[in-house]
């Protein structure tokens, strides 16, 4: 940084030191402030010039510059809100109503969906549910972390003490759209399953979401949210930055595979019920183009399906370049079994690494076989772990 602003100094305006009048004088200042604010935004100070920092910081308050925030860098941290649901009887009737107020939904839609069971849900035995409400030894903490200059949210579930050794991430792709299906921190016992087998998972909100900035673009310049994660994960320093893993649910699936065409280098993916073909999608359920896509994804008036084509893996498939696992329900009504075995075929014709994992007769949560199903993933991420 110091040789920057020498070098602005010394040839910049020659001029200036022979010739100190007013005019010179603060076109050479001007210069110094624009290289002040260059190279306090690279954030490279060198050792031993701590004077040098402070003088260009003043000079960049002084010249009314604004430093661009780095992308992933930390904002601020707390601890998440205490689990509302501390109790078995409330876990059991929380669960049976979310799952009641799917098959209402997929009613609405002109689908039939089972009435829930204790069979069909296959729900925690009363030991299960008290070790994952004890969370012994595990925090949850809510994040906001910089994306394209924008504030984002997030929630990080991690080890209370995270020790000498660098823990392996998963960086986990949520679904739904603005505030819907957004990420509750204890809805899945703070990713018990996944934290108790060393994993450290982050989950982003997605921009615009949860009292983040901007905007969401349902598979647009939201990827970059996924993308800063990287940057905000080696920060914290306690990643393990060769062995990350990208998780992704439903519309997450979509943007988990966004993220891999878009280049990010991470070992191994997963994706659970994704949206892998919104061509095919919005030929089932019209209305979710028509009433939400339309208004999420910007240009879709002028060329919707050109970009409805650039966010479906089922076209570029080829681009999957780390080894894939794919879950899917026979019985999803939000996102057809058939697309994610197109998917697949996909993977297969172009020579790909992947699993895939159909469940007979499950819905979209899986909510037959969900513990099973994350324990299938921290399986296919241990076997890619280096």
């Amino acid at each position: 940084m110091a040789l920057t602003i020498v070098r602005r100094m010394q040839i910049a305006r020659p001029y200036a030191l022979a010739q100190p009048d007013e005019k010179n004088r603060r076109a050479w200042i001007d210069d110094v402030t624009r290289g002040a604010c260059a190279a306090v935004s690279r954030r490279q100070p060198s050792p031993g010039r701590s004077w040098l920092i402070v003088l260009i910081a003043w000079l960049s308050s002084h010249a009314g510059c604004v430093l661009a925030a780095a992308d992933g860098e930390l904002v601020s941290t707390s601890p998440c809100a205490p689990n509302a649901i501390t109790r078995y009887e409330q876990y059991l009737a929380a669960e049976r109503k979310k799952y009641a107020d799917e098959v209402e939904a997929a009613r609405r839609e002109g689908y039939s969906l089972a009435p829930p069971s204790d069979a069909t849900l296959r729900l925690l035995n009363r030991r299960e549910f008290e070790i994952r409400t004890r969370y012994e030894g595990f925090e949850c903490r809510r994040v906001r972390y910089y994306s394209d200059g924008l504030q984002v949210v997030a929630y990080l579930w991690k080890p209370v003490a995270t020790g000498p050794s660098a823990h392996p991430l998963i960086i986990y792709n949520r679904g739904g759209n603005r505030e819907f299906g957004k990420v509750e921190p204890w809805r899945r016992f703070g990713f018990y399953e996944f934290v108790s087998q060393g994993f450290i998972v982050v989950a982003p909100q997605y921009r615009g979401a949860d009292g983040g900035e901007g905007r969401d673009e349902f598979g647009g310049a939201d990827v970059n949210d996924i993308l800063n994660v990287l940057p905000l994960a080696r920060e914290l320093g306690y990643v393990d930055m060769e062995n990350v893993f990208l998780f992704g649910r439903s519309r997450g699936g979509m943007m988990t595979a966004l993220a891999l065409k878009s280049g990010m280098r991470v070992r191994a993916a997963a994706i659970d019920a994704g949206l892998t073909d919104l061509i095919a999608a919005r030929a089932r359920r019209p209305a979710l183009a028509e009433n939400l896509w339309s208004e999420l994804i910007p240009g879709y008036a002028e060329r919707a399906d050109e970009l409805l084509r650039e966010r479906s893996a089922v076209y570029w498939a080829d681009r999957i370049d780390v080894p894939m696992l794919l879950l899917q329900g026979g019985a999803d009504w939000r996102q057809s079994a058939a697309d994610t075995l197109a998917f697949a075929a996909q993977l297969e014709k172009h020579g790909k690494v992947y699993q895939l994992l159909l469940y007979a007769y499950d819905d979209h949560q899986l909510s037959a076989h969900r513990e099973e199903a994350d324990g299938q993933v921290v399986q296919w991420f241990k076997l890619h772990t280096q």
